[in-house]
């Protein structure tokens, strides 16, 4: 039989104790910024549109 493992996103949206925080699965915590503060204490909306440009950047060829 040849199982396939669907893709699971690097990137998420996940609710902390009081806010909103990207965690990124390769970093096992807060996804960093092209300015090294991390992806946490943000709105909901905020960590959407962070998660999205954060995709969109590691999903372009180097």
């Amino acid at each position: 039989m040849n199982y396939t493992v669907p893709m699971q996103p690097r990137f998420l949206v996940r609710k902390g104790s009081t806010d909103w925080m990207v965690y990124d699965r390769q970093r096992k915590g807060a996804a960093q910024l092209n300015d090294y503060s991390l992806a946490e204490k943000l709105t909901k909306e905020q960590a959407e549109q962070i998660k999205q440009r954060l995709a969109t950047w590691n999903s372009q060829p180097t």
